[in-house]
């Protein structure tokens, strides 16, 4: 196919770019219609955890802080809404703001003591976080119930001018997922807005020249906090998103592995990138969900006393060609296919042309055509004076 050339800021680039947003919203929006009522919970924690790990690559891929304890935060919000609804009888969507704010507030708290560390101490001690909070859950059991867990008394009400059968699993799971979605939607809007703002070029540049930064007037400490809280803070609605999908919260559920495994969603997607987050929420679910059920299926696991590792070396396995593959993200290889089919061109600022030809050298010809031009104005200048 021949490859198509679009500039940049033209009508036909924005029309294309309309028309892929267009076409993969109407993917999402059919999809619960396709699909079963237990999948469709399934692509509903995928949406929940895509906003979780944007939270990573607001921290760790725009300012290049390393945190392996966003699974606390993601926990975090999912005990908030829970509490929330559990034992005061809030609405569930009224809680998001609120796990917000609880989450923020911890992120400033996570992120003040570390602003005099950096590299692997900071990734060492967002390390300690996530292996503390299970523990930190079951101490506070009076209020999270511990071991056994915080339930609500039922899931988020379907309206009922929702379409889809409400007594049914399939209309519940259908609405909670249109519900994720939209919030998703305005938070990856959210995002991408703020990173194109003045705080978003500020973290950028704290990320690539940390002393240009500091040069410049850019108040390090306090961007640092703020990406930190914001990160956590994006990863509390996340973890709401997820009490709406299974409202029931375990300790368990919020471990190291949980952190691990968005951290590698990080990698797969493209941690410089806002939407690479999405393929990267895809491999978590392929990693806990898609790849555990096709070796059961498959009876991979039959009649090996070792066979429960199956599943890490297979992920393990792909994980590996993934990043010889794909160094850059998921994200890195749909631009690259993209550039087979279409080559963006930028446009020059306006009144480049008539720069140009002011600063670049000028021909032997030209050179002496406009010095003997010089010779005789001054010439001429020099008889008006006499």
């Amino acid at each position: 196919m021949k490859q198509r050339t679009l500039i940049e800021g033209s009508l036909q680039l924005r029309a294309t770019r309309l028309g892929a947003l267009a076409v993969g919203l109407a993917i999402l929006i059919l999809l619960p219609i396709i699909v079963a009522g237990s999948q469709i919970n399934v692509l509903s924690q995928m949406i929940a955890y895509a906003v979780a790990i944007l939270g990573l690559v607001l921290l760790t891929g725009y300012t290049g802080q390393i945190s392996i304890g966003h699974s606390a935060f993601v926990g975090i919000g999912a005990y908030t809404t829970l509490i929330l609804v559990a034992n005061h009888g809030w609405s569930w969507l009224v809680t998001l703001p609120a796990s917000f704010v609880v989450c923020l507030i911890a992120g400033v708290v996570v992120g003040v003591p570390a602003l005099r560390i950096s590299g692997l101490y900071l990734a060492t001690v967002t390390l300690a976080l996530a292996v503390m909070f299970p523990s930190l859950v079951d101490r506070l059991g009076s209020l999270t119930g511990g071991t056994a867990g915080l339930f609500a008394s039922s899931a988020m009400p379907v309206p009922s001018w929702f379409p889809e059968n409400s007594t049914t699993l399939n209309g519940q799971a259908a609405f909670h997922y249109y519900v994720i979605l939209g919030v998703a939607i305005i938070v990856f809007a959210l995002v991408r807005n703020l990173m194109r703002t003045r705080v978003g070029r500020a973290l950028i540049a704290l990320r690539d020249t940390p002393y240009a930064a500091t040069a410049s007037g850019i108040k390090v400490a306090h961007y640092k906090v703020a990406a930190f809280a914001l990160s956590a803070g994006v990863a509390g609605i996340a973890g709401s998103l997820l009490a709406i999908v299974l409202p029931n919260v375990f300790d368990t559920q919020f471990d190291l592995l949980l952190s691990i495994y968005l951290v590698i969603g990080l990698v797969a997607g493209g941690r410089a990138s806002i939407y690479g987050a999405i393929p990267g929420a895809i491999v978590f679910i392929a990693l806990n969900n898609w790849i555990p059920n096709g070796v059961v299926s498959l009876n991979l696991l039959s009649g090996n006393a070792n066979g429960g590792q199956s599943v890490g070396i297979i992920s393990g396995a792909l994980l590996v060609a993934f990043a010889f593959l794909l160094p850059g993200g998921a994200i890195e290889g749909l631009t690259r296919l993209g550039g087979r089919f279409f080559r963006i061109r930028q446009t020059p600022p306006r009144g480049w042309e008539a720069h140009k030809r002011h600063t670049e050298p000028m021909a032997d010809g030209e050179s002496d055509q406009v010095s003997a031009v010089g010779e005789r104005a001054e010439v001429s200048t020099q008889r008006e004076g006499h």
